[in-house]
């Protein structure tokens, strides 16, 4: 749609240029060349317009926008003033090709040529500001149209990206709950179903408290299974102590507690319990302590979390190492906190700082501010234009009726109406809605200074077409539009307008109502990009979910169940049947070691690549893209599974980078030879594909022995890669 607005509006100020011209008795050979001058000036604007002209070579860009001023300029030697009336094509084109502040530099010059230009024609004063400005008006125009449609190309493009960086984010989320939440769970099931064991036969009422805490811990286990596969729940410092503190004394710790009675928000209460979980988690895992501290107490605004512990089996240098320890720092500086962990002699402390957040009362007027002004930068640039171009519109309607000479009042009046059609047309393009008003206020506006000016000037009839294209839906809206355009030729004849003039009024209208109608919903249409990038970018994530809530349920749920199973049988046996009890908890223990390996493949899965994970993640991704994706997998080996994950990766992310695909294959052969295939390659590819990140794999793959080759065929793109 982008492309289409533009190329009409381009055209349109073409054809009007040359009816202005045939209006002034030019005919001939003169016309001819005119003509010529013009269409290849059309174009080339089509050409800077619609394509990358950014990324053309320096040479490229100076001989193309040299060839557009000499067909602009040169006019004026056989035409005269007239024919500078698309010159602002050229500085258009000016803004899309000249990086830098320089573009504005070169933008400006073009209408500071047509003014030197018509000075020296010896156009009056005012005639000169008017074509100077048409100029500058245009060519920003131009710039808004051509910049809008790339700007909505550009978000488009980025949705794949996106929505691989949403699911990315999810992945570690999920390496991190892992870790933290079911590693501290089953670690416990292994510990205190170990210590019932133990008990047995000789202790067998404390045993069967022991299972007790066994079947709670897993039921919790199978919650947390959900919770990781789902999102996030609150959880509870003070219950998460308790359940630490019975936790320690299982494992022949003396353990201390002392919390500072300060009730917290959920979020802090929610982030203190996991890493006091995962801390506890550590002690159990990682050292031989005898004793153990956890405490809380309030700093100013802050809440402070100590874990202390002696016997830590830990060397000194290694504090910082570590996935659980790691974990525990991404939490609490997640939360705006801060952590350190400190080895002095025997002891092991490990203290977490965390911000106590206040509830934020938002005023309702600076939230609707907020939204506004707070938006993403495609959207800002876009709204920015907008007003811009139409604003100035604005302001070329006044300087028209200025140069009829009206009353200061019949001026003001004039400006008044022309403040309401342009502040409708503006609150409109920024996205309000004023469906049922727009229309009726801007036909007030635009037929009511007929009564004291008497021309229809064609860009305040432009302005109701334009609205009439953005409220009205259907073959309604077009009726609309059509009926502006022939309202302001009507007015035009009954005022005794020559033809030329009513011609040149009519198409004045209906292509400023196009120009009003693409900058307007361009604006929305990147919003609406926008909002669907977000929108993909949820779906990917959704279904990264599904694929962790599969493995999850088909690694760990089986298992978790079955030690519930077995961990409430053993429970009813006690303390009667003594040896039943005991052979059904070693049992339990062999499910619990199976478990503890199961949730540390899952963490190092989610951590480590893996060319599955990789390959169902790419299909997740691409197909939220909107890419049709076909895949013919086999199994890789252990030797080459990670590497070409990072290949698949790679691959993929060239994919959504690199071009507009529809489709895309992916077939890994025995024993490693990995294709990929995608169409919607553009036909000149920017300098630098397929890009540093393969050549450098390519030097991996060498490496190995392997080789990775790239070629490129109409239209589409195959990356095969072989490994020994």
């Amino acid at each position: 749609m982008a492309r289409a607005v533009i190329g009409v509006v381009l055209f349109a100020y073409t054809f009007n240029a040359l009816m202005f011209v045939w209006g002034e008795d030019l005919r001939g050979p003169p016309l001819a060349a005119f003509a010529a001058c013009l269409l290849t000036g059309l174009g080339l604007q089509l050409v800077h317009s619609t394509r990358d002209v950014l990324f053309w070579s320096p040479p490229k860009k100076a001989l193309s926008l040299m060839a557009q001023a000499a067909v602009m300029f040169a006019p004026f030697a056989w035409v005269g003033p007239q024919a500078g009336s698309v010159a602002g094509f050229l500085a258009g084109s000016m803004l899309l090709a000249v990086p830098g502040p320089l573009r504005w530099a070169l933008y400006a010059a073009v209408p500071a040529a047509i003014f030197a230009v018509l000075t020296v024609l010896g156009m009056a004063p005012l005639d000169v500001v008017y074509g100077a400005y048409f100029t500058a008006l245009t060519g920003l125009m131009v710039y808004g149209l051509s910049s809008l449609a790339s700007l909505a190309q550009t978000v488009h493009a980025a949705r794949g990206e996106l929505a691989g960086v949403a699911v990315a984010q999810e992945r570690l989320r999920v390496a991190r709950d892992v870790h933290d939440l079911l590693g501290y769970n089953v670690s416990a099931l292994t510990l205190k179903s170990e210590l019932a064991y133990r008990l047995l036969p000789g202790a067998a009422d404390r045993a069967r408290r022991e299972l007790r805490d066994v079947l709670t811990l897993s039921r919790q286990a199978l919650g947390d299974v959900r919770v990781v596969a789902g999102g996030s729940r609150p959880m509870s410092l003070a219950a998460e102590v308790r359940s630490a503190e019975s936790m320690l004394i299982a494992a022949d710790m003396d353990v201390e507690i002392a919390l500072s009675p300060c009730p917290l928000p959920e979020e802090v209460d929610t982030v203190l319990a996991i890493v006091l979980r995962e801390a506890v988690t550590n002690v159990l895992r990682h050292s031989k302590a005898q004793h153990c501290l956890v405490e809380t107490a309030l700093a100013g605004d802050r809440i402070v979390l100590r874990v202390v512990n002696d016997g830590p089996d830990l060397p000194a240098e290694d504090l910082d190492g570590g996935a659980g320890l790691d974990n525990l720092s991404a939490r609490v500086e997640a939360a705006g906190g801060t952590s350190t962990t400190v080895q002095d002699d025997e002891w092991f402390t490990f203290t977490a700082e965390v911000p106590i957040a206040q509830p934020v009362v938002e005023d309702p007027v600076t939230r609707t501010f907020a939204q506004i002004t707070a938006q993403p930068w495609h959207l800002r640039v876009a709204r920015t234009i907008a007003v811009v171009v139409l604003l100035g519109y604005g302001v070329l309607m006044v300087v028209n009726v200025l140069a009829q000479g009206p009353g200061s009042l019949g001026l003001l009046e004039f400006a008044l109406c022309v403040a309401v059609l342009v502040g409708v047309q503006i609150a409109l393009a920024l996205g309000f809605h004023l469906r049922g008003f727009a229309l009726p206020a801007q036909a007030v506006a635009t037929y009511l200074p007929l009564l004291w000016i008497g021309d229809p000037w064609g860009s305040m009839g432009g302005f109701l077409a334009g609205t009439a294209l953005i409220v009205l839906s259907g073959a309604w809206r077009w009726c609309c539009y059509a009926a502006v355009g022939v309202s302001v030729a009507a007015l035009s004849v009954l005022n005794g307008d020559a033809g030329e003039w009513t011609v040149y009024l009519t198409l004045s209208t209906l292509l400023t109502g196009l120009v009003v109608y693409g900058i307007s919903s361009l604006t929305g249409l990147v919003a609406q990009v926008d909002q669907a990038r977000d929108d993909l970018a949820r779906g990917a994530v959704t279904r990264e979910r599904l694929r962790v809530a599969r493995e999850l349920h088909d690694l760990l749920g089986n298992d978790l169940a079955d030690m519930t199973v077995k961990s409430e049988r053993a429970y009813r046996l006690l303390p009667g049947s003594v040896d039943r009890a005991r052979a059904e908890l070693a049992e339990v223990l062999d499910v619990a070691r199976r478990a503890v390996a199961d949730v540390r493949s899952v963490a190092s899965g989610y951590r480590h690549m893996s060319f599955t994970a990789e390959l169902d993640s790419a299909r997740a991704t691409m197909t939220a893209a909107g890419v049709c994706v076909q895949v013919r997998s086999g199994e890789p080996s252990g030797e080459v599974d990670a590497l070409l994950a990072v290949v698949l990766r790679e691959a993929v992310t060239n994919v959504l980078r690199h071009s507009a695909a529809t489709r895309c294959e992916i077939v890994l052969t025995p024993p490693a030879t990995l294709t990929v295939w995608n169409d919607g390659v553009p036909a000149s590819a920017p300098p630098g594909e397929p890009g540093t990140a393969l050549d450098d794999l390519a030097e991996r793959l060498k490496s190995v022995g392997g080789s990775l080759k790239c070629e490129r065929d109409s239209g589409a793109f195959l990356l095969k890669v072989d490994i020994p």
